[in-house]
Parts: C-alpha cells; sequence; structure tokens
C-alpha cells in the first residue's frame, strides 16, 4: 500500500509553505485575465511574427493563446496532476498558470514548460515565444 504524501512528514515544510500566500507578480493576474477576455473573440492585434527556416510564420496572439492552453492541458493530463488555469501573451512571453496536485513535484513546472514549447514547434514549424509556467495553487486531491 502507498502512504499518503499529506501524512509523511517530510512534507511538513511544504503544508508550512502552502500556509502562507504567495504573491503573483503584480498585476499578472489583471493581464491574463484580460488576454483571456481578448482570446474569446475581441483581439484585434497584429499577427505575431515568428522565425522559422523559410523566413518567418505569422500567427494570431489569440490562435496562439489557444494552441497553447489546448496543448498545455493535454500535457497536464498526461503528467497527472496538473490543471492549466489560464494562459496569455504578456510582453511577448507566454504565461501558463497552473493548480497541481499535493505531492506533484514542483519540478513539474519545467517539464511541462519544455513539453508545451516542443508541441508549439512541432504545431507552428517554428519556435514559440519564451514560455513561463507559473503554479499558482495546490489542490488536495
Amino acid at each position: 500500500m502507498s502512504e499518503d504524501p499529506r501524512d509523511d512528514p517530510r512534507w511538513e515544510q511544504v503544508r508550512a509553505a502552502a500556509s502562507r500566500p504567495v504573491p503573483t507578480p503584480p498585476g499578472l493576474v489583471e493581464r491574463v485575465l484580460r488576454s483571456v477576455g481578448g482570446a474569446r473573440g475581441k483581439h484585434t492585434t497584429a499577427p505575431l511574427d515568428l522565425p522559422s527556416a523559410g523566413g518567418k510564420t505569422q500567427v494570431s496572439e489569440r490562435a496562439l493563446v489557444l494552441m497553447t492552453r489546448k496543448l498545455a492541458a493535454e500535457i497536464g493530463r498526461d503528467l497527472g496532476g496538473v490543471h492549466v488555469s489560464a494562459v496569455a501573451l504578456e510582453e511577448d512571453v507566454l504565461q501558463v498558470l497552473v493548480t497541481v496536485r499535493f505531492g506533484v513535484e514542483a519540478t513539474v513546472a519545467d517539464v511541462l514548460r519544455r513539453r508545451v514549447g516542443a508541441a508549439l514547434t512541432g504545431q507552428l514549424g517554428s519556435a514559440p515565444p519564451a514560455i513561463n509556467v507559473h503554479v499558482v495553487d495546490v489542490h488536495p486531491d
């Protein structure tokens, strides 16, 4: 039988850290929510030019955000215990906000970032913008 990680005394520091609020970068939540609202149909920004072997690939911000969200959600499910809360393009960096199940190692954020980058490269045929993955909450199950 496997033990419940919540009963493991080695997690005491994690529980203590989880009890203290961790501030998100100033304005990040508002910017992500504004971007999510825009991704639902109001974006009129110029297409992004992504460098590729043949010159450049153009993609709308809305398409890039929605594609990133879909890929990140699929990869998060495969990793187990990772849920994508929001995705936004902020200052040419894709910001991916996730919640993780208690007991999931913090390194999952880096794994998700690398896999999403590789998946986007495969879909776009060019390197995507930089990607940051922020763990914004931990849930018990």
